[in-house]
């Protein structure tokens, strides 16, 4: 008499273990989707920001090239525009 109600209680817990594993598996594949999504965009903007500093450096760079040869920005009233 036990050994049906512990047969069904086996099969059960076995089907009941199967699609939890399954959802599980759904679930983290939708985690790991959405953490490589995020990581592409830190990514690019990781990229952006080595830009600008770049782009900073290069400035400042010219900035001290540009004093060390005592060049200056000219005045307006010696500029001269020639159409």
């Amino acid at each position: 008499m036990y050994k049906p109600l512990l047969f069904l209680i086996l099969a059960a817990l076995g089907v009941f273990v199967y699609i939890w594993e399954q959802t599980a598996a759904v679930r983290l594949e939708y985690k790991v989707n959405s953490l490589h999504s995020q990581y592409d965009m830190i990514n690019a903007e990781n990229d952006s920001l080595k830009f600008r500093i770049n782009s900073i450096l290069a400035l400042e760079k010219m900035d001290r090239i540009a004093k060390e040869k005592n060049l200056f920005k000219p005045d307006e009233k010696s500029v001269v525009y020639i159409e």
